[in-house]
C-alpha cells in the first residue's frame, strides 16, 4: 500500500537534544556534567516529566534532597530550551517538502508540554505540520500503545498507509505492532536516502 500520512519524532529526528549542552555551562567539566545527569536529574526523572504538562514542580524535591545542585536542578526545566543545540533543517525541509507534494505530516513526540509550548513559540515549522500529539499534552508517551492508538483516531489513520520515523527502536517497534510503516532512524542525515524506499 501506498503512504499516505507521515508522523515525524521531534528529538533526533527534527532537532537535536542534548543536556550537556545546556549543563556544561553550569558544572563547567564532564565528569560533574556525568555525575549529575546519572545520578541527580536522570533520564528516568526527565522521562516522568515528559507525561506531564507543567514541570515547574519537578524542581522542588530535588532541591531539597541536593541542595548543593541546586542551580543546576532549577535549569533543567527553567533553561530547557538551551539543550536543543540545533535543527536538523534538511529533515525539517524534507517533512515540508513532503507537504507541498501532497502528504500529511505529524508530530508524534515525547516532550513536557509546557516545554514543548515555548519550543514551539520560538519555531515557526512546527505549525507547519497538519497536527501533533505531545506526550506531555496526553499523559501517555511512547512507547506505550496507547499513544499509538490515539494518533490513529486522532490524525485519522490508516496503519498501513502510514509512515512513522523515531530514533528509538522499542519506539518504532510498537508502532509497528499496529501496522504502521517505520523508519528507526539512527543517524539523522539518513533520512533523505531512507525515505526514498517509501514516499
Amino acid at each position: 500500500m501506498a503512504i499516505h500520512k507521515i508522523i515525524f519524532d521531534v528529538g533526533q529526528v527534527l532537532i537535536n537534544f542534548s543536556p550537556k549542552n545546556l549543563f556544561l555551562k553550569i558544572l563547567k567539566t564532564d565528569q560533574e556534567v556525568d555525575y549529575f545527569l546519572k545520578n541527580i536529574c536522570t533520564w528516568k526523572w526527565h522521562l516522568n516529566q515528559d507525561v506531564v504538562f507543567d514541570t515547574s514542580k519537578a524542581a522542588g524535591p530535588m532541591v531539597k534532597q541536593y541542595p548543593k545542585y541546586k542551580e543546576a536542578i532549577e535549569a533543567f526545566y527553567g533553561r530547557f530550551l538551551e539543550m536543543i543545540n540545533y535543527k536538523h533543517e534538511e529533515n525539517i525541509n524534507l517533512a515540508l517538502d513532503l507537504k507541498k507534494r501532497g502528504y500529511q505530516i505529524y508530530l508524534l513526540s515525547n516532550f513536557p508540554g509546557d516545554q514543548f509550548e515555548k519550543y514551539r513559540l520560538q519555531n515557526s515549522f512546527i505549525d507547519e505540520f497538519d497536527d501533533r500529539i505531545i506526550s506531555g499534552d496526553v499523559g501517555v508517551m511512547k512507547p506505550n500503545p496507547k499513544i499509538y492508538e490515539l494518533a490513529i483516531k486522532k490524525f485519522n489513520l490508516i496503519p498501513e498507509e502510514t509512515l512513522f520515523i523515531d530514533d528509538k527502536i522499542e519506539n518504532t517497534d510498537s508502532a509497528a505492532k499496529l501496522g504502521i510503516k517505520t523508519i528507526q532512524l539512527t543517524n539523522p542525515k539518513m533520512l533523505t536516502q531512507l525515505i526514498k524506499k517509501y514516499v
